[in-house]
């Protein structure tokens, strides 16, 4: 019988197989474990890297980076925001954030700091740093500042700002001034390209700022020439057309057979055919009536421009307030002409309103008419003070607080008118929207409507309050092409000191109101209310805050009913004897008002 070779083989080196198999198994244990622990140390380094944001650098400086980066830039001669944000970035920020706000690259780890480029390795930054030190985490990252897709978290430069003052630098918060804080916003900004030219940023115009958008700013700074101009070729325009209104008039009547009759034009029309030269004398009209319905007109103007841009919205509000005086083109400048033309209109009021009771302009047929113009005095005072409110910023917390709770003094009703006139039980948000409905849809609407009845009554009453032709001192009058003239020399002079204003003193604006209620009261009423304010400092709201002021009205407006008219022959001039009584009263009222006034602003809240 043969036998196999190969199991012959096998038999004859039992020990050599058994040695072969023992080697193998010792191998294949040998590079596991050489596998294990190689994979191991790949995992490490990775998560290190990971940790650290960079891998492990060499310890020697980058040969090709220029160490003169590491110098602050000097300012120029005339250091803007962002010049001066440079120095302080420079000083606090461009060890995380770069020389240039790219972020702790590899580049600038290497290149700047060297064999410290490694914080955590080096100690300076780890859990063992020196006394005067701090740790860095090795999870903490430095983002780049002007990359596009940088600072995400913020929309607008406000909310930027507001991280910055508060949050660092990152290992001492809080140790930046407000001032510096701002600059260095405006460096950030500049680094993304979205900061407007020319533009200081602060917090009245840094939440219409975005963060991740450039909004150009106007550059036309010869606006205010540009207007007044304008006003110059208007009043030529006037006083062209009052010449053709004046050769019409004068014309010889027309052949009926030949040809129509001339007939006045419509803003001819708007004025009686003659009026007494003696009453129609400046110093006896001061042109208050005439000049009330000049700045009513440019408040309408203005307002409707304002409309184009204005948000009624708590979020939207004051920024869009700041947009239109900030970026809109002419915005600043319209703004201002509205703000002031609702100043100059209760002054003008006022005076109109003091000059028919210190000529007696208010007796005998006059005396309803007398009622329509103190109440839309009252409207202009209630569109003032809506118009106010509509600003949305911190300067009107008065008028949110203890303004509107004066409402809810009022005894039995005052929850119920409070909730009609704000819209919710608290001044918050509904606030906003019912006070522009106020604003814009009733009383401009009962405003417009109560001037016009105010003019047509002044037409139906007889003109300009004078003495019978018989006791006149002269029977000269003027024609209305003349008044006309008039009117237009005066709103020319009007626009003048208008324009003045809004070059030279531009209106309020403070930081937008931020939350949904306002709690507190830290600002004062405005000017024609500061009166109502020191009252309110004596005693009950309700008695010195509504009675009070509502009497008042109450009482002048009776005044021509509670006192014998003026004498017929003493019209037309200047305190006339018969109406002494009512002359001080009024001076008695007035005089007190304004001591008020004067002490609310000598001793403020």
């Amino acid at each position: 019988m043969r036998t196999n070779p190969s199991s012959r083989k096998d038999k004859c080196h039992p020990r050599a197989a058994q040695f072969a198999r023992i080697f193998l198994f010792a191998l294949g244990v040998l590079l596991f474990i050489s596998a294990n622990l190689l994979l191991t140390e790949t995992v490490k380094a990775s998560q290190n890297q990971q940790a650290n944001g960079t891998p492990t650098p060499m310890p020697s400086p980058t040969p090709t980076f220029d160490m003169s980066r590491l110098t602050r830039p000097e300012l120029p001669e005339v250091p803007s925001q962002a010049d001066q944000g440079l120095q302080t970035f420079f000083g606090v920020c461009i060890a995380c954030h770069g020389d240039r706000g790219q972020g702790l690259t590899d580049e600038w780890r290497l290149g700047a700091y060297g064999e410290d480029s490694d914080c955590w390795q080096s100690g300076c930054h780890g859990k063992d740093h020196p006394p005067q030190g701090f740790e860095i985490p090795k999870t903490l990252t430095f983002p780049a500042l002007g990359t596009a897709s940088s600072l995400g978290r913020f929309e607008n430069a406000q909310q930027l700002y507001d991280y910055v003052v508060v949050m660092m630098p990152w290992w001492k918060p809080r140790s930046l001034t407000p001032e510096q804080a701002w600059q260095i916003t405006a460096y950030i900004l500049k680094l993304k390209g979205s900061l407007p030219d020319g533009l200081v940023l602060s917090e009245t115009n840094a939440s219409a700022v975005p963060v991740h958008r450039l909004i150009s700013t106007p550059q036309n700074n010869n606006t205010p020439i540009f207007f007044f101009i304008g006003m110059l070729v208007l009043t030529v325009l006037g006083l062209i057309t009052r010449d053709f209104f004046a050769r019409r008039e004068n014309a010889p009547p027309p052949n009926l057979i030949a040809g129509p009759v001339i007939r006045p034009s419509f803003v001819s029309h708007l004025h009686p055919p003659t009026i007494p030269a003696m009453q129609s004398r400046w110093r006896y009209t001061l042109g208050a009536g005439g000049m009330a319905v000049f700045l009513s007109l440019v408040l309408l103007i203005t307002g409707l421009l304002e409309m184009f841009y204005y948000i009624p919205t708590p979020e939207k509000a004051a920024i869009s307030v700041e947009t239109i005086v900030s970026f809109v083109p002419l915005g600043a400048l319209v703004r201002n002409l509205h703000y002031w033309s609702a100043q100059l209109l209760v002054i003008v009021a006022l005076i109109h309103l003091a000059r028919v009771i210190f000529t007696g302009a208010y007796s005998a047929q006059r005396k309803f008419n007398f009622l329509l113009g103190l109440g839309l005095f009252v409207l202009v005072i209630l569109l003032d003070f809506t118009g106010y409110v509509l600003r949305w910023d911190e300067g009107v917390r008065w008028a949110l607080t203890a303004g509107t709770n004066l409402l809810k003094s009022i005894p039995f009703v005052g929850n119920a008118v409070y909730i009609f006139v704000l819209g919710g039980r608290d001044a918050g948000p509904a606030a906003l929207l019912r006070f522009y409905s106020w604003h814009i849809y009733v009383l401009s609407l009962v405003c417009g409507f109560v001037i016009v009845w105010h003019l047509f009554r002044v037409r139906r009453d007889g003109g300009i309050a004078a003495a019978p032709v018989t006791e006149r001192e002269t029977t000269t009058r003027i024609t209305r092409t003349d008044l006309l003239k008039r009117e237009v020399l005066g709103m020319f002079v009007g626009g003048i000191v208008l324009l003045i204003l809004a070059v030279l003193m531009p209106a309020p604006i403070s930081s937008p109101i931020r939350g949904g209620t306002i709690l507190d009261a830290d600002s004062s009423a405005p000017w024609f209310f500061l009166w109502v304010q020191q009252l309110l400092k004596s005693g009950d709201p309700f008695l010195l805050g509504v009675l009070l002021p509502l009497a008042v009205i109450i009482f002048i407006g009776a005044l021509p009913y509670l006192f014998k008219d003026v004498k017929q022959n003493e019209l037309g001039r200047w305190f006339p004897r018969s109406g002494s009584i009512v002359q001080l009263l009024f001076i008695i009222i007035a005089v007190i008002i304004m001591a008020l006034t004067v002490l609310s602003i000598v001793n403020p809240l």
